[in-house]
């Protein structure tokens, strides 16, 4: 199917002013996730609390399109301010110390709830591209191991896992399977029944597109039946009974959601889902897969060093590229309106469909003409 890759593009109008290749740092909002937003803002303004109960079947349509986007039930989907919440939130509802695995390059967003929450987090070491596969896990998980939490993609690396295979060995071995999606929604499919998760969450504001201030859980299996560990009065079954003197908890979705719901960030979210519904996951990441294939060929025959994994099925829309003074190479593309991350003495390079070829050249002109001034500062 040939798709209107231009056509998605004008959606974003930042575009318009910047080479960006920061996507996992922070990506645009759409102008109709934008409008989405400011929609709310209008109708608070005109009604006043009048469209509460419009604005609650309104989310709960959201919570549909997010349960279609990742294989899950729109019953356990919980709108929430960002992923680091629903991490604690899933960390806080196992009430004895569990053991928990996770990489030693895991966000630390991952690994520090369960430390908080008063777990043991153990670290698998990995190689300096950050894969992993299902046998390392496998060797790596011992009997007492409850928890195995997992990004979707390295935010350091790029590297991406093979969900459904790691999902497996998880659920042979007993394990619960926590995944962080923030880097890989909408530009890598994902559903929590084939790749065997059982508790999930991502934030909008990269991948999704969708800004600051949303994220989504979803639980499934057991974890879905465990009554909340925070609390507000949106947690209660019966919330509008106001009760303040007993628990009679809800384990749905909402449950979790403690107090009022995030309108504004929902209602973002389910724009920005709505043109990458249009477009097609699996056409989104084919896109990106042409992309940075053009892009690591090009920083090949440049001379630039890539660290990123490259075996077929490990890479995503991140490219790291070895650099000396990183932090400086970074600031150097911004002062050529050419925006990338500094990560780990690496550049990072993020590539989402919106991006095109002409992006990636103006990234390699640039490259070449700061490493050309670099050499000429350092001849006698």
């Amino acid at each position: 199917m040939n798709m209107d890759w231009v056509a998605f593009r004008s959606k974003f109008p930042a575009l318009n002013k910047y080479t960006y290749l920061n996507t996992a740092g922070g990506g645009p909002i759409s102008d109709r996730a934008a409008s989405a937003g400011r929609a709310y803002y209008d109708e608070a303004e005109q009604r006043a609390d009048t469209a509460w109960n419009d604005w609650l079947h309104r989310s709960d349509k959201v919570r549909e399109q997010v349960a279609s986007l990742v294989g899950g039930e729109a019953s356990q989907v919980s709108f929430l301010q960002n992923s680091s919440l629903g991490l604690n939130v899933i960390a806080r509802s196992f009430e004895q110390p569990t053991n928990v695995v996770a990489l030693d390059k895991e966000f630390p967003s991952c690994t520090t709830p369960w430390m908080r929450a008063g777990h043991r987090v153990r670290f698998i070491e990995t190689p300096p591209d950050g894969s992993f596969d299902p046998n390392d896990l496998r060797r790596a998980l011992r009997p007492s191991d409850q928890v195995f939490v997992l990004s979707s993609v390295q935010f350091a690396t790029g590297f991406r896992s093979n969900l459904e295979q790691l999902g497996s060995v998880c659920e042979n071995a007993g394990v619960h399977f926590v995944v962080d999606a923030t880097q890989s929604i909408c530009s890598y499919e994902l559903d929590m029944v084939r790749d065997h998760i059982n508790g999930l969450v991502f934030s909008g504001y990269k991948w999704a597109t969708a800004g600051y201030g949303i994220a989504v859980m979803c639980l499934k299996g057991e974890l879905a039946e465990r009554q909340p560990p925070l609390v507000g009065w949106r947690s209660a079954d019966a919330p509008y009974l106001l009760e303040n003197d007993r628990l009679n908890l809800s384990t749905s979705g909402i449950g979790h959601e403690m107090g009022h719901p995030t309108f504004p960030g929902i209602f973002t979210l389910g724009a920005a889902l709505s043109l990458f519904d249009e477009f097609g996951v699996e056409n989104v990441s084919a896109r990106i897969d042409r992309l940075c294939e053009k892009l690591r060929d090009r920083l090949r025959d440049g001379g630039f060093r890539i660290v990123s994994s490259l075996e077929p099925g490990t890479t995503s829309g991140i490219t790291l590229i070895a650099v000396e003074e990183s932090d400086e190479w970074a600031e150097a593309l911004q002062r050529r309106n050419v925006w990338v991350s500094s990560r780990r003495g690496s550049l990072r390079i993020s590539v989402h469909a919106y991006n095109n070829e002409n992006d990636l050249e103006h990234l390699i002109e640039a490259m070449q003409e700061i490493r050309s001034e670099e050499s000429s500062l350092r001849e006698p």
